[in-house]
C-alpha cells in the first residue's frame, strides 16, 4: 500500500484509495506472491499501487476517460480493417476476380489460404495492440513502469499474440513458400532435382515453424523476477535462441531457392531460346520469374544472415545490448517471393490470352488440312448473292487446287457461327455460315453472306 509520502505526492484521492478495497487483487500477483499459470496470464500488474495512481491520474482528467471510450470503437474498426490494409488485398482480389472465384483450382486456394493466415494474424495482433495497452509494474529504478513498451511486457499479450498468433502468419507463409515449388513439379523431369527441392522446401517449413513453437519456452510466468520486476536478462536469454533460428530459417531458405534454380536451369532454361531478353523471358516464361525472385533471395538474405549471427554472436558480451537488425530490410526480401505469386499468375493468364489471340488470329488466313488459302481474294458483305464465275475467276489458278482437292471434303460439313471449332478464319465471324444444300456450285455450297454492311479483308 501507498505511504503517507506517495500519498501526498501523487495527490492521491479518497475515491482512489479506496480502490485497494474494491478491486479484485486476484488480477496484482504482488512481490514474492506464487501464482499460477492462468493467474499469470489475466494479471494486470505485478503493483496494485501502481494501478491505484495511474487511476488517481485517469479519473481526474475526464479528457482521458473520453479518449479511452474512442479507442475502444476505433481499434475495433482498425482491426477489422487489417484485411484491406493487407498488401495482398488487392492481389488477391484481382486473382479472385480473374479465375472468376473458382476455388477448386490448387492456386487459388494456395493464394487464399495464403491471405487468410496472414490477415487473420494481422486482425488478432491489431486487436492486442490496441486494448492491452498497460501491464502495472515496478521497474528497476523503483519507479512504475505501466505502459507496454514491448509485448514482452504483459503475459496476456505475449500469450496471445506470440505463442498462439504467430501461428497463423508462419502457417501462412509456409503456405506460400510451395507456390515455387508447385511451378517447378509442373516442368522437372528429372525426378533427381525436383527430389531435392522437396527436401528443402521441408526443411525451410520445419524451421519457419519452430519459431512460434519455441516462444512456448518464454512462459508468461517468467517475464518478471519474484520482485514483480521486469526481467530483461531472461527475455533476452530466449532472443539470443531466436535469432540462431532466424539464422537457420535463412539458410534453408537460400538452400531452398537454390534447389529451385538449379531444377529450373536444368529442365527450363538449358532449352529455352537463348536470343530472347530479359524483359521477354521475365514476360513469357512462368519459371524464369520464380528463378528470378530465388536469385533476389540468395542475394538479398545473405545481409540478414550476417546481422542475424552478429546478433548471436555479441551475446555474451559488453555489445550484447546493439540494435543493429534489419528487420524491414529482411520483410522486403521475403515478400518478394510472395508478390512473384500474384506477378506470375497475371502474367500467365497474359499470356494465355495473347496465345488465344494469336491463335485466331492466325487462322484467319489458312485452312492447312485442306490447302485453303484466302491470298489476295476480299469478300465483302454487302451483297446476298455471289456470283461463282466471277468468283472462280478472282481465285485464279493457284487456287485452282482448292476445287479440286476440297469439294466433296466441304460438302460433309456444315459451319454456322463461331461457336465451331473450325479454322475458316472468315467463317469464325456470325455474319457467315456454310451449308450443303447446293451441288451444282462449289463457292455458293460454301458461303452464304447474310445482309451487313461492313467488309471483311483476309489477307
Amino acid at each position: 500500500m501507498l505511504t503517507n509520502e506517495q500519498i501526498e505526492k501523487y495527490n492521491i484521492t479518497s475515491d482512489s484509495l479506496n480502490l485497494y478495497n474494491t478491486v479484485n487483487k486476484y488480477y496484482f500477483i504482488e512481490p514474492g506472491e506464487k501464482a499460477d499459470y492462468w493467474r499469470w496470464i489475466v494479471s494486470k500488474g505485478t503493483s496494485l499501487d501502481c494501478y491505484v495512481i495511474y487511476m488517481n491520474d485517469f479519473n481526474k482528467q475526464p479528457i482521458m476517460k473520453l479518449n479511452a471510450k474512442i479507442d475502444i470503437v476505433r481499434n475495433i474498426i482498425y482491426a477489422f480493417i487489417k484485411p484491406v490494409q493487407s498488401q495482398f488485398f488487392y492481389w488477391t482480389l484481382l486473382l479472385l476476380i480473374i479465375h472468376k472465384f473458382n476455388f477448386k483450382k490448387p492456386i487459388m486456394k494456395l493464394i487464399l489460404y495464403h491471405y487468410v493466415f496472414r490477415t487473420l494474424g494481422d486482425i488478432v495482433d491489431g486487436l492486442c495492440n490496441g486494448f492491452i495497452k498497460h501491464y502495472f509494474s515496478i521497474s528497476a529504478t523503483g519507479e512504475c513502469a505501466n505502459d507496454i513498451g514491448n509485448t514482452e511486457r504483459s503475459p496476456l499479450k505475449w500469450f496471445i499474440s506470440r505463442q498462439i498468433n504467430s501461428f497463423f502468419w508462419y502457417i501462412g507463409e509456409i503456405i506460400g513458400d510451395w507456390y515455387p515449388l508447385l511451378r517447378t513439379k509442373a516442368v522437372a523431369r528429372d525426378k533427381s532435382s525436383l527430389r531435392y527441392v522437396y527436401i528443402t522446401c521441408i526443411l525451410f517449413n520445419i524451421t519457419k515453424i519452430s519459431i512460434p513453437i519455441s516462444q512456448f519456452f518464454l512462459s508468461p510466468t517468467s517475464l518478471y523476477t519474484k520482485e514483480g520486476v521486469y526481467d530483461n536478462a531472461h527475455v533476452e536469454g530466449y532472443y539470443n535462441y531466436y535469432w540462431f533460428i532466424q539464422v537457420a530459417i535463412i539458410v534453408a531458405s537460400l538452400l531452398y531457392d537454390l534447389s529451385v534454380y538449379m531444377a529450373l536451369k536444368k529442365n527450363l532454361f538449358d532449352k529455352s531460346v537463348g536470343e530472347f531478353g530479359f524483359l521477354k523471358k521475365f514476360r513469357t516464361i512462368s519459371e524464369y520469374r520464380i528463378v528470378v525472385s530465388a536469385l533476389i533471395g540468395c542475394i538479398g538474405l545473405p545481409v540478414s544472415l550476417v546481422t542475424a549471427i552478429a546478433k548471436v554472436a555479441l551475446y555474451n558480451n559488453q555489445y550484447k545490448e546493439l540494435n543493429f537488425t534489419i528487420e524491414d530490410f529482411r520483410t522486403v526480401v521475403n515478400n518478394v517471393q510472395y508478390m512473384m505469386i500474384f506477378i506470375d499468375q497475371i502474367l500467365l493468364i497474359r499470356s494465355k490470352d495473347d496465345s488465344t489471340v494469336e491463335t485466331y488470329g492466325g487462322s484467319n488466313n489458312s485452312y492447312n488440312g485442306g490447302n485453303m488459302s484466302s491470298n489476295g481474294y476480299q469478300f465483302s458483305s454487302k451483297s446476298n448473292k455471289i456470283d461463282s464465275k466471277k468468283a472462280m475467276s478472282k481465285f485464279g489458278n493457284s487456287n485452282s487446287s482448292f476445287v479440286n482437292s476440297n469439294q466433296n471434303l466441304l460438302k460433309n460439313y456444315t459451319y454456322s457461327g463461331i461457336g465451331n471449332t473450325n479454322n475458316f478464319g472468315m467463317l469464325n465471324n456470325s455474319n457467315y455460315y456454310l451449308r450443303n444444300d447446293s451441288k451444282d456450285s462449289m463457292l455458293e455450297s460454301m458461303i452464304d453472306v447474310k445482309e451487313n454492311q461492313n467488309n471483311w479483308n483476309y489477307n
